[in-house]
């Protein structure tokens, strides 16, 4: 295998981490301001090893944690307000990918000099948007699924 395809496939896997915490921590932002009750933002799915907790928001990572994530709220929450919770995640997914992108494109002596780091940003904004379109996918799938009933 090439050098330049492990790299690449280790700083996706990387990159993972902090883009599913952006992607769910923008849907806590909007939780904790829509509802009431607390908050819950996993790493992963299934019991938390371990958890920080901020005022009403709770922080945990579990055994699964490379493999996406979950916030969990009040469910009592309308039908409009949980739709705007569920589209605040892909909204900060897209703004890491047009932020990360940005600052890899506008980087001067970038690619000469730093090509690593410019790789690593390039790469953390893919994941962000492919991370942010796959949700967006799977809750369409959803909405069209529960009408066809």
């Amino acid at each position: 295998m090439d050098r330049t395809l492990l790299q690449i496939l280790l700083v996706a896997f990387v990159a993972s981490v902090p883009a599913t915490l952006v992607h769910e921590l923008g849907r806590a932002v909007a939780a904790l301001a829509l509802t009431r009750g607390r908050v819950c933002v996993l790493l992963g799915s299934g019991r938390p090893l371990f958890s920080v907790r901020v005022g009403r928001l709770l922080i945990g990572a579990t055994t699964r944690w490379p493999w996406g994530g979950e916030c969990l709220h009040a469910p009592t929450a309308s039908r409009r307000r949980s739709t705007a919770i569920l589209l605040t995640g892909p909204l900060a997914g897209d703004l890491c990918f047009l932020t990360a992108g940005a600052a890899a494109i506008t980087w001067r002596g970038g690619p000469t000099d730093h090509a690593s780091l410019q790789l690593a940003l390039f790469v953390f904004a893919l994941v962000a948007l492919v991370r942010s379109s796959m949700d967006l996918i799977r809750a369409s799938g959803h909405r069209v699924a529960t009408a066809a009933r």
